[in-house]
């Protein structure tokens, strides 16, 4: 019997009953979607991290070298040490690298190393995360320059670096773990023995060193690391851990999977929502029946089971639906994760983790049922019968009279005067276009921040126009000085800073020593948006990246004192601020120039500058790259937009996304909720019409009424993304070593466009479906 009511209330209720199934499929759909990803990014850095072996611990270095220390210090160390390798990187400009029609690869903002395959670890896999095993005149080339360049399998590329001049076949594409992400500055071409040892003889390139360590399970990294130093081994470079590495080739995946998740999270609550608000309206429609069944005798257990029954299939088959389709949906934002991480994302893990969407829902709605259920515990069959039992008790008091109308039309009046007095029902509507336009306008703000030029401001970069990097050559400090007196006489450029960035030696909390990279020079010209404090401006004065400054850094505040070794003397600093940098794990710190320069262990050299009003700065990019050979030059702009490539492309996507799933949701609720208050409404409507009002009077008071909370649901929802969005946004981005994200914002976009399109769409909906009909005569449905 029961299984034949709950058919017949599907047959009575098709479009409602459609709706509620749209609703839980596609709230099931995006969470499952987002688990998903989740779970393909966790079993994909798994696979990837197994099968490339890579270092736990790398240490750069230019300049001379000699294995035999390396080998004796790690005989010394075997109790923390399980293999060391070293690779030997052949590194080029870009602009000896020629492709396609006379093209270079002059303008990254990578650096660029010829490299043979690792033979114990830190293997570098081809696409199927199989070792590259590269033939004589191939070369594996990075997918992030087949991205870049749009290189294809077959293409050829050509190096010439003084004597030497080679043409290479591109025969795979090279997925590198430790230099995969945009987010490190080095890539690494393989090619074969053969090839490699010619351009050794040859002079090719300029040689750099990866000094590589995989350790024990149980190896002491930090003892390890502050034991290198203090031998004096080469460590003219920068030091990395594997968990940076682990954490640049996440980033861009996890931060889009945030987005998702937060969408999903949202769009489940709208969906709930929704569910909640059909159910009561179906139970308000249903007390006539609901007192029939009380008062022939059926149990009020047995009646709640009617709705649960119904409710709990319709869980089970969308959840189902849900469930199988996201597996298709989610490629739509794992392209990256299948190129960069595992072409195969076919484990195991995912099906199980996304079983946690569809479970959710089910007992989300499950759940409300029971809730509202309650409802019919306490209403008598007499009270059902008489079918005013939900209203009773609320005596409504008229007020805003129609006379006192003086700026709108009589059906606009009505239709506002309607909102106010019943905003109670009209909230949950108010509530979704909130979250909708909040769905739409937080990615855009998010993709507008990365692409602007301001983000440099997070990545510990003062806001300028170009940025030339020197490269380690035997010359570069020649170079820089040479530079520095040509930019001091240019009247095309408008000011410049020159800064040294090298590795010293910082006590940190527990009162051993640390290695950290220290930036030094005048922070005045350029200067960054602290967090707290200021820049160093005199002696004895420092300031520290947030990740830094954090307990799980030297755990320091603005006013406390960092103990650095100078020259072998312990220096107190001071520090004055505290800034955000999301590049090398987010631990940096700036000092100011009387801190000098530990030349031992000198990592970069690099000049801002900005150029004089009507100077052209891609003439005169030109010119410094040709002047010096060593020099690598870019815009901000441009640097950003390479160093964040990957994420500001997902990002992209993410918007799209966004907006179709925020205007289906929007549509499909509208027209949901305006289904429902006309049904509720139909004796109201049917009094109007017999007072004479036309069907076209009634639909222009609800579309006037249901305009204004679209348009108020628009304004606290840009509103919300603009400030609310800011702190989501930070919290995630702490961890990364950005707290503070202050979004950029593209007012035509936010508050024109996107509010516009929704208008537009919601608006048509409204129109379409508050077609006022009263197909039964009114005295007919007056009486009932």
């Amino acid at each position: 019997m029961f299984l034949k009511m709950v058919k017949n209330d599907f047959v009575r209720q098709k479009i409602v009953t459609i709706s509620v199934f749209v609703f839980i499929a596609m709230a099931v759909l995006l969470g499952a979607s987002a688990i998903n990803n989740i779970a393909n990014l966790i079993q994909s850095m798994s696979d990837l991290q197994e099968r490339a072996v890579p270092a736990d611990i790398t240490q750069m270095h230019s300049g001379e070298f000699d294995q035999a220390e390396i080998d004796k210090f790690t005989e010394e160390q075997r109790e923390n040490i399980a293999m060391q390798e070293t690779m030997v990187l052949l590194t080029l400009d870009g602009s000896n690298i020629h492709f396609g029609n006379n093209q270079t690869m002059a303008g990254t903002v990578q650096d660029i190393s010829f490299v043979v395959q690792n033979k114990k670890f830190d293997f570098i896999m081809d696409l199927d995360n199989k070792k590259l095993d590269v033939t004589e005149g191939e070369v594996a080339v990075p997918i992030y320059f087949m991205q870049l360049y749009d290189l294809k399998i077959g293409d050829t590329i050509t190096v010439k670096s003084g004597e030497y001049e080679n043409e290479f076949v591109i025969s795979d594409y090279a997925r590198d773990y430790e230099m995969n992400s945009s987010l490190t500055s080095s890539k690494r071409f393989v090619i074969n023995q053969t090839d490699y040892n010619e351009m050794l003889l040859k002079q090719a390139g300029e040689l750099e060193y990866l000094i590589e360590f995989k350790l024990h399970e149980n190896g002491d990294s930090q003892g390890l690391q502050t034991a290198y130093i203090e031998g004096g081994l080469p460590a003219n470079g920068p030091t990395v851990g594997g968990k940076i590495f682990l954490m640049f080739n996440a980033m861009s995946d996890a931060a889009v999977a945030m987005v998702i998740i937060l969408i999903s999270v949202l769009l489940i609550i709208i969906a709930s929502l929704c569910i909640r608000l059909t159910f009561l309206a179906t139970i308000d429609e249903d007390l006539r029946e609901i007192g029939v069944m009380k008062a022939i005798g059926i149990s009020k257990k047995d009646i709640k089971k009617v709705y649960l029954n119904k409710y709990r299939v319709m869980s089970v088959v969308a959840g189902i639906i849900g469930y199988l389709l996201s597996f298709a949906v989610v490629n739509l934002f794992n392209g990256n994760m299948r190129l960069y991480i595992s072409s195969d994302l076919s484990g195991n893990l995912k099906y199980v983790l996304s079983l946690i969407a569809p479970l959710l829902v089910y007992f989300m709605i499950v759940m409300y049922c029971k809730k509202v259920l309650k409802r019919i515990d306490k209403i008598s069959a007499v009270e059902a019968l008489r079918k005013d039992s939900m209203e009773r008790g609320k005596n409504q008091k008229y007020s805003s009279p129609l006379l006192k109308n003086k700026f709108f039309s009589t059906n606009i009046y009505m239709g506002l005067r309607d909102v106010c007095k019943r905003f109670k029902l009209y909230r949950l509507l108010f509530f979704i276009f909130i979250v909708c336009t909040f769905i739409v306008i937080l990615p855009i703000n998010i993709y507008n921040t990365m692409n602007s030029p301001e983000f440099s401001t997070y990545m510990g970069i003062g806001k300028s126009d170009m940025r030339i990097d020197l490269r380690r050559t035997d010359s570069i400090i020649e170079d820089f000085k040479k530079l520095q007196e040509e930019l001091k006489n240019d009247s095309d450029i408008e000011k410049y800073a020159a800064y040294i960035t090298s590795s010293y030696q910082v006590k940190n909390a527990e009162g051993s020593w640390d290695y950290m990279n220290i930036e030094t020079g005048d922070f005045s010209v350029f200067p960054l948006n602290y967090l707290e404090g200021r820049a160093p401006e005199g002696e004895g004065e420092i300031s520290l990246s947030f990740a830094n400054a954090s307990k799980d850094g030297l755990n320091k505040n603005v006013g406390d004192e960092v103990a650095v070794n100078v020259g072998g003397e312990e220096k107190n600093l001071k520090v004055t601020g505290i800034y955000q940098d999301i590049t090398n794990g987010g631990k940096t710190a700036k000092a100011h120039t009387s801190l000098g320069v530990n030349d031992e262990a000198v990592l970069w050299y690099i000049v801002y500058m900005d150029v004089a009003q009507g100077v052209d700065i891609r003439g005169k990019m030109d010119y410094y790259q040709n002047a010096y050979d060593s020099a690598q030059v870019n815009d901000i702009k441009e640097y950003t937009r390479q160093t964040l490539g990957n994420i500001i492309d997902q990002m992209s996507t993410v918007v799209i996304g966004a907006f179709a799933i925020a205007v289906i949701i929007a549509v499909l609720i509208t027209a949901q909720f305006l289904r429902i208050l006309l049904s509720k409404d139909m004796s109201q409507i049917a009094i109007m019409r017999s007072m004479g009002l036309t069907s076209k009077n009634i639909k222009h008071q609800y579309m006037a009424g249901t305009m204004m909370v679209l348009i108020l649901g628009i304004i606290v929802g840009v509103l919300a993304s603009n400030y609310l969005g800011e702190l989501l946004v930070s919290m995630a981005m702490s961890t990364m070593g950005a707290a503070k994200i202050e979004f950029v914002h593209v007012v035509w976009q936010t508050w024109l466009l996107c509010p516009l399109a929704l208008i537009v769409v919601v608006g048509f909906t409204i129109f379409v479906s508050c077609k006022v009909a009263v197909k039964d005569d009114l005295s007919v449905i007056l009486r009932s």
